[in-house]
C-alpha cells in the first residue's frame, strides 16, 4: 500500500534535499500526532517547489483508513517542520 503525494520542501530548513530513502515522520492530523513514513519514490532537485512523490507508512498497516486524497500533511524532522505535502492518490494493492 502507498500514497501518491506531492510534497514541497522548504529553503532554509535543510542543508541538502532528501532523496528515496528519507524517513521523515509526518503530522496528518489535528491532534499533531508524528507518524512514520519513508519516501519509497522521490527525486526532489529544488527547494520550495512542488514535487511528486511516492511515501508509505513506517508500519505498513497503521494510519490508511485514517487519510484520504487531499489531506494535507506536515513532513518533520524532530519537532522541526521541514517540508509540507498533499495526498494525491491512495493505492491500496498490496
Amino acid at each position: 500500500m502507498c500514497l501518491f503525494v506531492e510534497v514541497t520542501f522548504h529553503a532554509g530548513q535543510r542543508r541538502t534535499l532528501p532523496q528515496t530513502g528519507y524517513r521523515p515522520d509526518a503530522i496528518f492530523n489535528k491532534s499533531g500526532d508524528y507518524w512514520g513514513i519513508t519516501f519509497i519514490e522521490l527525486h526532489a532537485n529544488k527547494f520550495d517547489v512542488p514535487t511528486p512523490a511516492i511515501i508509505e507508512f513506517t508500519f505498513q498497516d497503521c494510519h490508511y483508513k485514517e487519510v484520504h486524497i487531499g489531506q494535507q500533511f506536515l513532513i518533520m524532522e524532530g519537532n522541526h517542520q521541514v517540508g509540507e505535502g498533499e495526498i494525491i492518490l491512495i493505492d491500496m494493492r498490496e
